[in-house]
């Protein structure tokens, strides 16, 4: 029971967070070949790393001749109507960006999209807690429109004077399925996590390059230590074994049940919330635990 000791220990440390996440990502235009493919591998990963925590059904993504303005519009439309208040959203940017003095724009084929558009979809999301990160240059142009006390947004830039293409996607990508990124050794990934390595291998990008800082991400909002983007390890979506797949979805709902009281924290003393947080945590431990036994042929029901 190795694995239920430690997560014993990390009862008061933000644990694996993810209830009904869902997760849209989108890749603009790259404007040559170099770039086409820098965003496709950032999106394939970030991709690959959402379908750990919110499996596949809930991440959706947009790219190509795909991802215009009337389709994004459609797609968060339609999805709105589908969350709970309970439900949490992410949606990452991935591409160029500019910034006139007056609107920001996220380059896609044909209307790009503003940040007033972005401002308008989260705004018709249920709930709160959302999460927007904009890779783009000129991203942090965004935060005077979009920022909100509800929402937890991260740019890669502070302001929209930043319009150098960025590192910072690449880094941020790269954080999802990096155990070095993980601090707490929980085997997830948080926005906080995330941010906090891609912001310094953003500069030490720089510092070994002997150049001056052209990006300088940002983060804003509240609760980046509780919500998890992704879970690190031999992750399994499905199995050809029923039992599995039945375990697997017990864990994510476990996990959503475990980051509700984690966001409701305040409604109960510290006692009965450490107690209700133990049980979920040691409930998943098991679940976990006969997963691996499962994967590895033993009878979970042997003595």
């Amino acid at each position: 029971m190795n694995q239920l000791k430690v997560l014993l220990l990390l009862i008061l440390i933000p644990v694996p967070a993810l209830a009904e996440l869902h997760v849209t990502i989108v890749q603009g235009l790259g404007g040559n070949l170099v770039f086409d493919a820098r965003f496709t591998e950032q999106r394939q990963q970030i991709s690959d790393a959402s379908i750990t925590m919110a499996g596949e059904n809930r991440v959706s993504t947009f790219s190509g001749d795909d991802a215009t303005r009337k389709n994004l519009l459609a797609h968060f439309s339609a999805i709105s109507e589908q969350m709970s208040e309970e439900d949490r959203m992410a949606i990452y940017l991935i591409g160029h960006g500019s910034y006139d003095g007056e609107q920001y724009k996220f380059n896609i084929p044909g209307p790009d999209i503003t940040d007033a558009d972005l401002d308008e979809i989260l705004g018709s999301l249920p709930g709160s807690n959302h999460f927007l990160v904009n890779t783009s240059s000129a991203s942090g142009s965004i935060l005077d429109t979009v920022e909100s006390e509800s929402r937890i947004l991260i740019t890669a830039t502070r302001n929209g004077n930043e319009k150098n293409a960025t590192e910072f996607g690449a880094f941020f990508a790269e954080s999802l399925s990096e155990e070095a990124a993980d601090i707490n050794k929980n085997s997830t990934i948080s926005i906080q996590e995330a941010f906090d390595y891609a912001e310094r291998r953003v500069a030490e990008f720089f510092e070994s390059e002997g150049r001056l800082a052209t990006e300088h991400p940002q983060i804003r909002g509240d609760n980046y230590a509780s919500f998890s983007l992704a879970r690190l390890g031999d992750f399994e979506s499905s199995s050809e074994d029923p039992r599995i797949n039945s375990l697997l979805t017990k864990r994510l709902e476990l996990d959503a049940e475990i980051e509700s009281l984690q966001l409701r924290r305040n409604e109960f003393t510290n006692a009965d919330y450490i107690e209700r947080l133990q049980a979920l945590i040691l409930e998943s431990a098991q679940v976990s635990e006969q997963i691996d036994m499962l994967g590895n042929g033993t009878d979970v029901n042997a003595d």
